[in-house]
């Protein structure tokens, strides 16, 4: 009886103390058809993440006590029409720092939290990245992502959209509308580069976002700065917002970027706004961008589409983009996890067409 007693309390103590942790495996596939055409030149083609990012995930998360928490994250791309992890990731200079295979390149982060807020160590999402995808009716995913647009000029930094070697600091940022108001994200990424180097600042990245949210109303800027000797730096600086009417959530948001060197200085902007329609929602947009160049480089998009859920998990969509290049100006249909591979025709005017399925555990 006594040693019966003694195993169920020992369950117990075990029981109490895995209930303190756990790891998740998440994820979810989008496969689609696409078609896209730009100044005369078109194909069709399998796309992946059109609607949603597909990857496979691991995270992680242990209770300290007094409020703290531990926790992990790692995420892999996935491009269901080959089985391949697209991205490898970089080291801030755009070298390849992991080989084939599965590569956790979306983010791989260590993090400890607590009332304080949360300390980041990895690869991660730049703050400066954030502002274009969470205010974009299409979140800067598909044919008519408005990324098309606003992110076009980015091709110049290695750190648009994720830094490697970075540290970082968010306080609400992970679900600021269900916040209190004030929410922000910091981050700080080593370039990694010897001392003795002409370059040795080369993939030093800095960037903060602060904003407000609550009740329909959310805005937030956002600024950063990533250190490239040879395109004398570049920065990023947008502000942008969002207005849930109920009937329809409006979005808005002004960017520029500049590299420091002439010409590649970028003004851009979007509007657009979902709307709910029976099990699903409509997105709509209009972007625009131009460039300081001795041509002035302008291009501009319109997108339309509808998401159905079929479930809380499953969902099919469409989705419809005119996008016009002028002047030179090379903005693409971009596509998610780099399942595109684009067509980059300058002064090339066209269409975007998906239609696909997603599925997320």
């Amino acid at each position: 009886m006594k040693k019966s007693l003694v195993a169920l309390a020992a369950l117990a103590v075990v029981g109490a103390a895995s209930a303190q942790s756990s790891v998740t495996l998440f994820g979810g596939l989008d496969a689609g058809v696409s078609r896209y055409s730009l100044g005369g030149v078109s194909k069709t083609l399998m796309t992946t993440s059109n609607n949603y990012s597909s990857r496979i995930g691991f995270k992680g998360v242990e209770d300290l006590g007094g409020g703290m928490r531990a926790s992990f994250h790692l995420e892999a791309a996935l491009q269901n029409d080959t089985g391949a992890s697209p991205q490898t990731g970089t080291n801030n200079q755009g070298g390849v720092t992991g080989g084939g295979g599965l590569t956790f390149s979306r983010r791989s982060t260590m993090s400890l939290a607590g009332n304080f807020g949360e300390l980041r160590l990895g690869r991660d999402y730049t703050p400066t990245f954030w502002n274009y995808t969470v205010f974009d009716p299409f979140g800067t995913l598909g044919a008519a992502a408005g990324s098309n647009i606003t992110l076009s000029g980015t091709q110049l930094a290695n750190t648009a959209a994720r830094a490697s070697n970075s540290v970082g600091y968010l306080y609400n940022a992970e679900n600021p509308v269900g916040s209190t108001g004030f929410y922000a994200q910091a981050m700080y990424a080593l370039g990694e580069n010897a001392s003795t180097a002409a370059n040795k600042s080369d993939g030093q990245y800095w960037g903060v976002r602060a904003g407000f949210a609550q009740g329909p109303f959310n805005v937030a800027l956002s600024t950063g700065k990533e250190k490239n000797l040879a395109n004398s730096d570049f920065t990023n600086t947008s502000i942008g917002g969002s207005y849930n009417l109920g009937v329809a959530n409006l979005m808005a948001i002004i960017g520029r970027y500049n590299s420091g060197l002439a010409g590649t200085r970028q003004n851009n902007w979007e509007i657009g706004a979902t709307i709910p329609l029976g099990q699903g929602y409509i997105p709509v947009s209009y972007a625009a961008a131009k460039r300081n160049d001795a041509i002035g480089s302008a291009s501009n998009q319109f997108g339309l589409g509808y998401v159905y859920n079929l479930s809380k998990r499953t969902g099919v969509y469409a989705s419809y983009s005119r996008l016009n290049n002028k002047t030179g100006a090379l903005a693409n249909f971009s596509g998610g996890n780099g399942s595109n591979g684009g067509l980059a025709i300058a002064t090339g005017s066209g269409n975007g067409f998906d239609f696909g399925v997603k599925h997320t555990f």
